[in-house]
């Protein structure tokens, strides 16, 4: 899965749902590459009208399509797969590279005068380029020693085999250009691997932050009402006056009501909020769990939402944000929208990660069941559903009906 020493960051392009940095850069590559091979295609036409009267007929025109419309078409191919299919199709290419440079070989018909150069030598750091983007870096500098050998031997073989110092030449002229090459091309998706895995790092950081943030909000919550509720019903019933057992009985259902909010995940009351306040709070808990993340909104509302809806809904986004942030980091799209009509409120939260099966989610893991399907089933009309399947992202779907 990498490519240098250092190691690939995975291709979880899910921030602002475009690519990664690993990924921009080995376009960028790409597309320098075939830029440069048009450029190296016109200033081989003479090399291959010089040597075509030296190969079989189908040689000349078959190696140029492969390999300058090989890499043409490569180049056309990253912009529509991820980086994975980007590396693939750069593998296919190396290794294609190198069966077109040794076909030379069967090719030739009778030895080629030394004025003569064998085009398919002149051009060999498009393969090696290709290879690194195509393997770990290691891979890539053999990949330049064999391609300087079979330089090397072809132009040997090219001759008659009666001089060996300039196919030597050759092959160290390969090794320093396309070493030249494979040094830049290797430094430069090193560092966008290790941009990547910083920014994977801040948005798990960013996730367990706002976990943090929750758990302390709840305990913070609980706290209190320890100390105002518990504690004062406690102290009164522990004096055992007679005339005060009807309050402290109030006072005690009261509180025991508040505790079970807190275990079924209910927020303290509030009032009404409006549609705005409703659709703010949401945007909020999104952006304190990532930047990254696609909001959007659709339909209107004009009746006030319940204020336990609004707080229940912004912590059951909250945990499933977090969810895909943490356990769906191969994801290259991640978005929230909010669906908003006068008889019911609607939260999808979804991503196109590797998704999973619900079923393998081990019990004692009870985000989802509580903080999500838990947190929403606590209130009347409201409702939660969480559908994913490997290899098809997940998506988590709010809803709340007043009707």
């Amino acid at each position: 899965m990498t490519a240098t020493d250092a190691g690939r960051a995975p291709s979880n392009s899910f921030v602002g749902g475009g690519p990664n940095a690993e990924e921009r850069v080995a376009r960028t590559i790409t597309v320098v590459t075939a830029a440069a091979a048009l450029v190296l295609g016109g200033a081989a036409v003479g090399g291959m009208v010089e040597a075509t009267p030296y190969l079989a007929p189908w040689f000349t025109p078959l190696a140029g399509a492969i390999i300058f419309g090989g890499l043409g078409l490569v180049a056309i191919i990253t912009f529509l797969v991820p980086l994975r299919g980007i590396r693939l199709a750069h593998g296919i290419y190396a290794a294609v590279f190198l069966v077109v440079q040794l076909a030379w070989l069967p090719a030739l018909q009778e030895p080629t005068p030394p004025s003569v150069n064998p085009w398919v030598l002149e051009v060999a750091a498009l393969g090696t380029t290709a290879a690194v983007i195509a393997w770990r870096a290691w891979i890539a500098w053999v990949y330049v020693i064999v391609n300087a050998i079979i330089v090397g031997v072809v132009r040997y073989i090219s001759v008659g085999g009666a001089v060996l110092v300039e196919p030597l030449q050759y092959a160290l002229l390969t090794i320093t250009l396309a070493g030249v090459f494979t040094a830049l091309a290797s430094v430069a998706l090193r560092n966008a691997a290790t941009v990547d895995a910083a920014t994977a790092e801040l948005r798990e950081t960013a996730a367990r932050s706002a976990a943090a943030t929750a758990r302390a909000r709840e305990q913070a919550r609980l706290d209190a009402l320890v100390h105002d509720e518990v504690m004062s019903t406690l102290f009164y019933a522990s004096r055992g006056e007679g005339s005060l057992m009807p309050s402290i009985r109030a006072q005690a259902a009261d509180a025991l009501l508040q505790l079970e909010e807190l275990r079924l995940g209910r927020p303290e009351r509030s009032g009404d909020v409006d549609a705005a306040a409703f659709v703010s709070s949401i945007r909020a808990t999104v952006l304190d769990a990532s930047l990254g993340i696609a909001f959007s909104q659709h339909g209107s509302r004009s009746r006030p939402i319940p204020g336990a809806v609004s707080d229940a809904f912004a912590e059951a986004t909250a945990e499933a944000v977090r969810n895909s942030l943490l356990h769906a980091s191969d994801a290259r799209h991640r978005a929230v929208n909010v669906v908003l009509s006068d008889t019911s409120v609607e939260v999808m939260v979804q991503d196109d990660g590797d998704g999973f099966d619900p079923r393998d989610v081990a019990p004692h893991r009870l985000g989802i069941e509580v903080s999500i399907r838990g947190r929403l089933a606590a209130l009347p009309g409201g409702r939660a559903s969480v559908s994913s399947r490997p290899g098809s992202g997940t998506v988590v779907a709010l809803g709340w009906s007043d009707s």
